[in-house]
């Protein structure tokens, strides 16, 4: 590695955070370093005609291929976490309407499209989204939680 001016003024070895015995102090990066790091990035992402890239440029790149991947990680997991949600949330109103809400002539015979319908029309009404699928896997969980009442 090469070696650069610390702090201090002194030269000496770049040291990484991850070498034992290396204090936060020291793993700080400096506005030289920073400004090194700018140039390099600019000079690997400008446009080339044959795509050649020096050992520096190559771990660039693969430094911003993997923080892509990782953000793109990131944001899936919170888009199905909000997902599970919503279909836990639309799970219980299709229970509920099943059980206590329909007429009894949908209770009779809950996987018929007729049932299907009624509760997807009384979740519209509540201002849920469902579709025709979904309502059908949320009623066959309801039926495995137990038998609907016949009153």
């Amino acid at each position: 590695m090469k070696s650069s001016l610390s702090r201090s003024g002194e030269t000496g070895k770049h040291h990484l955070a991850a070498e034992p015995g290396v204090s936060v102090k020291d793993a700080e990066l400096t506005q030289a370093e920073i400004h090194a790091a700018e140039k390099l990035l600019e000079r690997t992402l400008q446009p080339r005609a044959i795509p050649f890239y020096s050992p520096e440029e190559r771990v660039v790149l693969a430094i911003l291929a993997a923080n892509y991947s990782q953000l793109q990680r990131a944001r899936g997991k919170r888009s199905k976490g909000a997902a599970k949600t919503k279909a836990e949330y639309r799970r219980d109103h299709v229970n509920l309407l099943l059980r206590y809400v329909v007429d009894k002539r949908y209770r009779k015979n809950p996987n018929t499209t007729a049932t299907v319908m009624e509760i997807v029309k009384w979740l519209d009404e509540n201002g849920i989204e469902a579709s025709e699928s979904q309502v059908r896997r949320d009623i066959h969980t309801a039926l495995k939680s137990g038998p609907l009442p016949t009153w």
